[in-house]
């Protein structure tokens, strides 16, 4: 978790202390815990494990997502701009930005 951009403008922080989680749950899984409760508490440690990871990756995928529209306006914005500077071919900033689409060389 330690690896969290922080303080980078329109990138979305987690709200959530994952270091703090993990360590609770080593704290959980070294505990001498016995048989009736061990069988309470390691199926909830196991599903927080598995939320755990489904939010960091909703988290990556939000950060990524983010980029991806933030690159695509500035495309939309540079195509115009192009327009208005009389560019031959000012929806190549456009195109650049799809997937699979080979870039002119910029």
């Amino acid at each position: 978790m330690a690896n969290q951009p922080q303080h980078i403008p329109h990138i979305p922080q987690l709200s959530i202390d994952g270091d703090a989680i993990i360590a609770r749950l080593e704290t959980l899984a070294r505990a001498d815990l016995c048989p009736r409760c061990a069988r309470v508490t390691d199926p909830v440690a196991a599903d927080t494990i598995e939320l755990f990871r489904e939010v960091i990756r909703l988290h990556e995928t939000l950060i990524y997502t983010r980029l991806e529209s933030a690159n695509r306006l500035a495309a939309m914005r540079a195509a115009l701009h192009a327009a208005r500077e009389g560019e031959s071919d000012p929806l190549a900033y456009l195109r650049d930005e799809l997937p699979g689409h080979e870039g002119r060389g910029r």
